[in-house]
């Protein structure tokens, strides 16, 4: 059981490993104008689900400071 477990998951890091090799020629062949196209919206995007995820923990440490 346990080794199936270990043996799945060694299986996804090499498909991940695989795709991000496979992203990276990709990458490579676009020029440099799409590159920091993708690379602006990506970085917004993380912005934006970070700025979300401190929002929501500053609400939940809001309401547990107050109920004390």
């Amino acid at each position: 059981m346990l080794f199936k477990f270990l043996s799945k998951k060694k299986k996804k890091k090499l498909q991940e490993h695989s795709e991000q090799k496979f992203d990276m020629n990709n990458w490579m062949n676009l020029s440099k104008e799409e590159r920091l196209e993708i690379d602006f919206n990506e970085k917004n995007t993380i912005m934006r689900k970070k700025r979300a995820l401190l929002k929501s923990i500053r609400e939940e440490y809001i309401k547990m400071k107050n109920e004390k």
